[in-house]
């Protein structure tokens, strides 16, 4: 079940997200302007090809990260925290908060580790979305692509996309923090790494 869980955890947050980045850069073709071309292109792709792009994808997710990290907390936070929130309410460290829930409580922590999970894809997919607005403008001025109209609207949608996956980092993080606060303080984990 963990070996389950952790090809999913890095599917959702690393080769995913890596995809969709590097996807965004065949936008940039001259000869690529409508889906058909761009579905024409893929289906001439082998298998040799496709392993290959899986494991580019999960480098290129692996590495875009700690962007989207810094991404989400930053301004995500900025944008869509309305009040302050108890990140620290028990005073323990974070990674001594980790060591309780995964020695007393696995099924806590593995939904910990899931609203972890959503949060990792959600700011990883913001960056993709940053990236695709931003070369979709790009193909617009310097490619006149015969359709730009369908390139502009589908830099408005993702732009809404990347606001709405920066809020669903925030909402998954804020999540992740409630539920470990909570089994810590139902629990009494504290209380027992003590000995009491």
């Amino acid at each position: 079940m963990d070996k389950i869980f952790h090809s999913t955890f890095d599917f959702f947050t690393h080769a995913l997200p890596g995809f969709c980045v590097l996807s965004a850069f065949f936008i940039l073709d001259a000869n690529l302007n409508y889906p058909e071309d761009f579905l024409a292109y893929a289906g001439k792709m082998n298998i040799g090809s496709g392993v290959f792009m899986l494991v580019a994808s999960y480098i290129t997710g692996f590495a875009i990260n700690p962007l989207g990290r810094a991404l989400y907390r930053s301004l995500g936070f900025r944008l869509f925290q309305s009040k302050p929130h108890a990140a620290n309410e028990s005073g323990l460290f974070i990674s001594n908060k980790f060591i309780l829930i995964r020695e007393f409580s696995p099924n806590n922590f593995r939904y910990v580790e899931t609203w972890h999970m959503f949060s990792a894809m959600a700011h990883n997919l913001a960056i993709a979305s940053l990236l695709m607005v931003l070369f979709s403008i790009g193909k617009i001025a310097f490619f006149d692509p015969p359709n730009a109209p369908f390139w502009w609207a589908g830099a408005v949608l993702l732009t809404g996309f990347f606001f709405l996956f920066l809020h669903r980092a925030v909402k998954f993080n804020l999540w992740a923090t409630d539920d470990l606060n909570a089994a810590i303080r139902a629990l009494q984990l504290e209380d027992r790494a003590a000995g009491k």
